[in-house]
């Protein structure tokens, strides 16, 4: 994967948890066509960045705790 590709999907992932339209961590790997592992790599990537990242059972979607600029 490129450094573009990179950012491209680390964009992605922000904007679906921004909408908070991800669903559960399985179904938002395959979402966005990478593994469960990747996934939490790239959510690891975004807290070191400063993002709060939570999960909300009742919405089934991750969500931002705060106000977080990619």
């Amino acid at each position: 994967m490129t450094f573009l590709e990179h950012l491209q999907l680390l964009r992605r992932i922000d904007n679906l948890i921004r909408r908070k339209a991800t669903g559960r961590y399985d179904a938002f790997a395959r979402r966005i066509g990478i593994s469960v592992a990747s996934l939490f790599r790239r959510l690891d990537e975004l807290k070191m960045l400063g993002a709060e990242i939570q999960y909300s059972h009742t919405r089934e979607s991750y969500y931002y705790c705060n106000k977080f600029s990619f």
